[in-house]
């Protein structure tokens, strides 16, 4: 039988999932202070892929560690490319 620690992903990893992605909350704004269309096609997919990496991420934890960490590293960096997207004026 299956260890049941092993099923689920730890505390301290589901908080830093939710951590980062926490920036997603911020949608309603980013939509208001997108300004060229360039950044308006990312934009609507943004949420969809923040909420899929998280799910993907935690659901790899117990099997595959450094597939979650991969996850994790594209994820903040997407925020940080959405961020600089939304800041910068081109």
């Amino acid at each position: 039988m299956d260890n049941p620690d092993k099923r689920h992903a730890p505390w301290w990893m589901t908080v830093l999932i939710l951590v980062l992605m926490s920036p997603v909350l911020a949608f309603p704004s980013m939509i208001s202070s997108a300004g060229t269309p360039v950044p308006d096609a990312l934009l609507w997919l943004y949420p969809a892929y923040v909420l899929a990496s998280g799910i993907c991420a935690w659901m790899c934890f117990p099997q595959r560690p450094a597939i979650t960490w991969i996850i994790l590293a594209l994820l903040l960096l997407s925020n940080a490319g959405m961020l600089w997207l939304l800041t910068f004026d081109f």
